[in-house]
């Protein structure tokens, strides 16, 4: 049996709460991922917005004809609106939405970013860095291999789209220039059970920001997916609210 985790829906709680916070979810899902982060967010009284990026809460063939300008430009003029209207400034992302949380982080003065799951370094580079530049030209998609016991258990598509995988690698090209212009306060997270994010991104983060107060939470059990249901989900949650409240 197939499980797809999937959400089209768009989100917004609190708009009248001074305290903004912006949740970005990972490439190729959708805002099914970070839906219980930003209740929880909204149950502690802070104005929460978690859109789906361009591509994504649609189908495969849409996502693959986004470029990763369509991604920055989105994430840029949503966090412009809440900037506007709002006395503090959050960032949260995980995934690809961690690397969109490093880019506004680096280009508005925002009071906090939290990172999940970073991937600025992929699991398998050579095929990432010269295999999808020749790839997507022939294939629209990969499949998922993410099995339970009994069933396949996606978030998202079913399969990577390859063009847009490769406006991801672009991405990450373009914000790795960026890091260094970080100096807000920051966390990152990561967990040991993570088969898409190797634990040397988080180095590179660390390494690489100018921020003076950064913080790392390294949990043991949860999957890829950081801010969805899983055994270190109590934990993640609370480490994220004391770090918006500190």
């Amino acid at each position: 049996m197939n499980t797809r985790k999937f959400d089209k829906n768009n989100y917004e709680f609190n708009n009248d709460q001074p305290i903004g916070i912006y949740l970005i979810h990972g490439f190729s899902n959708t805002t099914y991922e970070i839906k219980q982060l930003a209740q929880f967010l909204s149950q502690n009284n802070f104005h929460v917005i978690a859109n789906n990026l361009p591509g994504h809460g649609t189908n495969i063939q849409e996502c693959n004809n986004v470029k990763y300008t369509d991604w920055l430009n989105k994430v840029t003029q949503d966090v412009a609106k809440l900037v506007s209207t709002s006395k503090e400034i959050y960032i949260v992302g995980c995934s690809m939405g961690a690397v969109l949380a490093l880019y506004l982080a680096s280009i508005f003065p925002v009071n906090g970013c939290i990172v999940g799951g970073t991937v600025l370094k992929f699991k398998n580079p050579f095929t990432i860095n010269f295999l999808i530049p020749l790839l997507h030209k022939i294939l629209k998609t990969s499949p998922k291999p993410i099995k339970n016991n009994t069933s396949t258990i996606y978030y998202g598509y079913s399969g990577y789209p390859l063009s847009a995988l490769n406006e991801f690698r672009k991405l990450i090209k373009v914000v790795m220039k960026q890091l260094s212009k970080i100096t807000s306060p920051l966390l990152i997270i990561h967990s040991k059970s993570d088969r898409l994010s190797i634990k040397e991104n988080v180095s590179i983060v660390e390494k690489n920001v100018n921020s003076k107060d950064k913080k790392i939470l390294i949990v043991e059990k949860s999957h890829h997916n950081l801010f969805d249901t899983n055994p270190d989900q109590k934990l993640i949650f609370r480490e994220i609210l004391k770090f918006i409240t500190h």
